[in-house]
């Protein structure tokens, strides 16, 4: 099997167990990482870009209201064919649909290198620090940008979603992730 139809077989699984996660476990497990992640060093960004759930992603609606509320301004992902920049994103702001149905700020790109913490949709992670995304680039190309280099990369998931053996899909473009956070722990990588 090649190793992109391994990496699709295995996102159709993960995204599975994902869906399966009822809404009410969802909406505790965001409150959990908000929780862990407010208390632990990378609270100190005062920059967190982050998205909006979907698809049976954890719950971030915690995570947002907790940072609106220790002062932290917030910015959402705005993509184009290729490309992801981050845009603010204050309470009560308007979201329109982007081409996946995710809610997308207007305005102004803000700088990626003001970004201190960028929280990461998951499908599935290693304990190495690989993640598997969604298939579409975006983070790991984002990432390769030198102007991003300062930020913390935290991928959010559920325990359910680690899966080790997901490390020998690992391609030269992926982008390790500094740490995740689930409704568990939170785990660095090195």
């Amino acid at each position: 099997m090649r190793s992109q139809d391994s990496r699709q077989a295995c996102r159709s699984r993960l995204r599975e167990k994902r869906r399966a996660v009822s809404q009410s476990y969802a909406q505790q497990a965001g409150e959990r990482v908000a929780d862990i992640l407010s208390n632990s060093t990378l609270w100190r960004a005062e920059n967190i870009a982050l998205y909006l759930a979907n698809d049976g992603e954890l719950d971030t609606t915690i995570i947002a209201r907790t940072a609106r509320s220790a002062g932290k301004r917030l910015y959402l992902p705005v993509i184009s064919a290729k490309t992801m920049e981050f845009c603010e994103w204050q309470a009560g702001d308007p979201l329109r649909p982007n081409r996946f149905g995710i809610g997308e700020p207007s305005g102004e790109p803000v700088a990626t290198e003001l970004l201190q913490l960028v929280l990461i949709p998951t499908v599935g992670w290693t304990t190495e620090g690989f993640r598997l995304g969604m298939g579409g680039g975006y983070y790991d190309r984002f990432f390769e940008s030198e102007r991003a280099a300062g930020a913390k990369r935290v991928g959010l998931a559920y325990d359910c979603q680690r899966d080790d053996a997901l490390q020998q899909l690992k391609e030269n473009w992926d982008q390790a992730l500094d740490a995740v956070v689930t409704e568990s722990s939170i785990r660095r990588f090195n």
